[in-house]
């Protein structure tokens, strides 16, 4: 697996030809829950004070993704607003906010950011989570923050994302220790991601 990033440190990241020009900053990273995947990114301009662009990036279009920019081969890459922008209120309805529940229906905590690959996949490998108590104790005010990877589908059922429950004895509590134990948790025997 490439390493894993959250999709929130994507935002504001420079969208760069592989010539070293700036074309873009990341506004928004959009996804498509059901397929977990990225589809994209909303785009505001190069500039410090630049507001949005009414281009977009489509995820064909990326060369790859990385912690410090999002690479493309050239300013053709971009795209106009409308290829992207459909999925972005399916991704803000469905998976920030929704609430994490096993297979049997156990309440596991709500998603507050997605974790996807870095590389040339755009795939969603897991999530960070507002974990409930059961799972990792915390103040009654501040439930712990912890990472969970996604089961081999993504089951998004409403406003429930359904893991696995054996995903829960893979929980981390940072990025790097998540990218060796979600290894672990997709080894052959378990299946690969899609």
């Amino acid at each position: 697996m490439n390493e894993p990033m959250s999709a929130r440190s994507l935002t504001t990241l420079p969208v760069v030809t592989l010539g070293g020009d700036a074309v873009a900053h990341v506004k928004d990273t959009v996804f498509d829950a059901r397929a977990g995947r990225i589809t994209g990114f909303t785009l505001s301009g190069p500039g410090l004070l630049s507001g949005p662009l009414d281009r977009s990036l489509p995820w064909p279009g990326v060369h790859a993704l990385g912690h410090d920019a999002v690479m493309v081969r050239d300013r053709r890459a971009l795209a106009g607003t409308a290829v992207v922008a459909a999925h972005q209120d399916a991704r803000r309805g469905r998976v920030l906010g929704a609430r994490v529940v096993t297979e049997a229906g156990a309440e596991v905590g709500t998603v507050l950011d997605v974790v996807v690959e870095g590389g040339t996949s755009g795939r969603v490998v897991g999530f960070r989570i507002a974990a409930s108590r059961g799972i990792a104790p915390g103040s009654r005010h501040h439930r712990r923050r912890v990472y969970l990877p996604r089961g081999a589908d993504l089951d998004v059922s409403g406003r429930d994302l359904v893991v696995p429950a054996d995903a829960l004895r893979y929980v981390t509590d940072d990025v790097p220790a998540f990218a060796v134990r979600a290894g672990a948790f997709h080894t052959p025997r378990r299946g690969r991601l899609p």
